[in-house]
Formats: C-alpha cells, structure tokens, sequence
C-alpha cells in the first residue's frame, strides 16, 4: 500500500474518530451529566421515614380481569391505598388525588400505584374497569383491586397499617392515608390522600426513591 493511501486512510480515520467524538460521544456524556445533576437534585421530604414494615404477600384481580400479585411489584416504588367505588367519603377527593400523581410522574419510571377495594362483592371487575376509566388510570401503572373481603382488612390494618374498618366492622370508616413504599416492598411513609400538601410531598418522596433510594437505603 502506497505512502499515499497510508495518508488518506489515517485522514478519512481521524475525521471519522472527530465527527464520532461532535455528533455521538459530546451529545451522550452532556446527557448523562444533565442527568446526574437531576439526579442530585432530588431531595426527599420529612414524611420519608426509616423503613417501618414490609409490603405482604397478596393476591388480586384488577380491573382488566387479570391476577395481581406482590410479585408484580418487585423493583418498583409503590404507592397503596383503600377505597370502594361508591364512597361518597374520602374517596373521591383521594383517587382525585391519584390521578395527580400519576400525571405527575413520568410514565416510564418504576412505579405502581396499587388501590384496594373494600366491597369486592359490588366492586366487580367491570365496577373496578369503569371506575379506573373515570379517573384516566394507566393500566401499566394504577391497579384497582379486588379479593376476599377479610384478606383485604387483614392487608390494611396489620400489613400496610392504616384503618380500614372501625370496631364493628364496617369499612366505610377507613383511612385517607397513602402508604409509600420502597423499590424493596419496604414500608417507607404515610401520607393524607386529602391533604394537598402532604400529596406534594409524596410526589416528591416518589422520585427521591426511584433516583436515589437505591443508593440510600
């Protein structure tokens, strides 16, 4: 090979190797700096706690007929509450609420909010499927859900510990309160689904854990 063709390789080489460092590398390492500096950002609120309890087992049906499971909320944060459609107490204002947060996350981040129903007799699949349609729930992220009656108190008040019936077993006394948990189905924080300020928080405490609680556990 001529000295020539030597020159012109090592040229067409080095435009390659610059026009690769402008167009690819520049852009990707400014992407991922600008990521890291949101990253860094994210700073959770004072309801975040220490981890009090874990996620327990469970089984239900959602509002597409299908079965859900703790099993398929691994890895992801998660938010969980209790309603029933024809609540005309809290449940309005707190699924109103939902649909804030979910609005407010980016759809693509490792997120589940999971909403248990109270009255599975009269919240049917097709209750629980028109029900997350008025409220614009993303089945890839918000589930309603369903199951036997005592298994879903026995969940809320001694595995997510918040109020779901009162003393003579009515659940029309059950609690506004969002549980958070971690990627690691850790019970992380309590948050009134009423209270417009404590859901900021949670949206906030929402992030910090998907970006940062890997890392700070």
């Amino acid at each position: 090979m001529s000295k020539r063709n030597n020159l012109i390789i090592f040229g067409v080489s080095g435009v390659a190797f610059i026009l690769f460092v402008i167009f690819v590398y520049l852009p990707y390492a400014k992407k991922q700096d600008n990521l890291n500096k949101v990253k860094e950002s994210y700073q959770h609120s004072s309801y975040l706690k220490d981890p009090v309890g874990q996620l327990p087992v469970f089984s239900c049906i959602d509002q597409n007929g299908k079965v859900f499971t703790n099993d398929s909320l691994k890895g992801d944060v998660v938010v969980a509450n209790f309603f029933y459609t024809t609540c005309e107490g809290y449940c309005p204002t707190t699924t109103k609420h939902l649909a804030t947060v979910q609005s407010s996350l980016n759809k693509n981040i490792p997120f589940h909010i999971i909403s248990f129903s109270l009255n599975p007799a009269n919240d049917t699949v097709a209750a629980l499927r028109k029900y997350a349609d008025m409220y614009k729930a993303d089945d890839n992220v918000w589930r309603f859900l369903h199951g036997d009656q005592e298994e879903i108190y026995q969940l809320g008040e001694q595995g997510l510990m918040t109020i779901v019936k009162d003393t003579a077993g009515n659940f029309e006394s059950h609690s506004d309160r969002f549980v958070l948990m971690d990627k690691m189905g850790k019970i992380r924080g309590f948050y009134r689904g009423t209270d417009s300020l404590e859901l900021q928080a949670l949206i906030q405490d929402i992030n910090y854990l998907v970006f940062k609680g890997e890392t700070n556990e």
